[in-house]
């Protein structure tokens, strides 16, 4: 039976951890005994998932303010971490912007300058500036660190959408960095996974309806036809972080209720 604190001693980094997927995630780590840093440009969103978390969990959280695109921001939230911490072993890269509603030629160099900069240069800057010290955490075994990147089915080869353009190839991108980094850290015993969640309710989107209103238009069917809630990313993300996924790397999760399977059979 795994051990229910099984991040007990161990430091979880999330980015993008204001609200959405990052804020269940956050809950659901501590629950497991990791103490935090969280990242987020919206320092309010940040207090609030602070706030949330210490409800039902006693762990210490870092909270840091900072612009992911910029790699001396990062750097600088390294020195913060480690002055706070001795350890950062699971590191979630899931700060994300969606850029719109615009085929790829046709979105403005401004919009592919800004996904490019957070959804992929923002996710690089934080594992190439973390991962070193990642690499020397021998005290960790079998695994000295796992990163876990939030992608999207929008990047994947069932998924790619053309009305998410630059989003879509953001999210390709960060899958194959995933299968990258597992190739490049695998020999330190680094384990590197991705989860591409489907159609989810998540501030992206004002609500279900809205969701809907997209389903109909783009003529979306869901195997199982509900949307899906944020909490259900955080549970896989706390799955690949346990014991029980030390020997999975390089794969990307999908996790859509089956939507990308669906398409032209239902």
């Amino acid at each position: 039976m795994m051990d229910t604190n099984f991040l007990e001693g161990k430091i979880v980094l999330i980015t993008g951890a204001g609200s959405g997927f990052g804020r269940n995630m956050a809950i659901s780590f501590a629950s497991k005994g990791a103490n935090l840093v969280l990242n987020d440009i919206n320092m309010a969103g940040l207090e609030e998932t602070q706030r949330l978390v210490l409800d039902n969990n006693k762990v210490e959280i870092l909270l840091v303010q900072a612009d992911i695109s910029d790699l001396k921001q990062v750097k600088d939230m390294r020195i913060k971490t480690f002055e706070k911490f001795d350890n950062v072993y699971i590191l979630v890269n899931n700060a994300g912007i969606d850029g719109g509603l615009y085929k790829s030629l046709a979105a403005s160099p401004k919009v592919y300058d800004k996904v490019m900069a957070v959804n992929v240069k923002g996710a690089w800057n934080v594992t190439k500036t973390f991962h070193h010290r990642m690499k020397g955490q021998r005290n960790f075994k079998p695994i000295r660190g796992k990163i876990i990147n939030i992608a999207s089915c929008a990047g994947t080869e069932s998924g790619f959408n053309p009305y998410l353009g630059i989003y879509s190839a953001s999210k390709a991108t960060l899958i194959a960095f995933t299968k990258l980094w597992a190739l490049e850290l695998g020999s330190s015993n680094i384990t590197v996974n991705s989860i591409s969640p489907g159609l989810f309710l998540t501030p992206i989107y004002k609500d279900d309806k809205t969701i809907k209103m997209l389903m109909e238009q783009r003529g979306i069917k869901l195997p199982i036809d509900r949307i899906g809630m944020p909490q259900e990313v955080a549970d896989i993300a706390l799955f690949l972080s346990s014991p029980a996924a030390n020997y999975i790397t390089g794969h990307n999760l999908v996790l859509d209720g089956g939507m990308t399977i669906s398409v032209n059979k239902l």
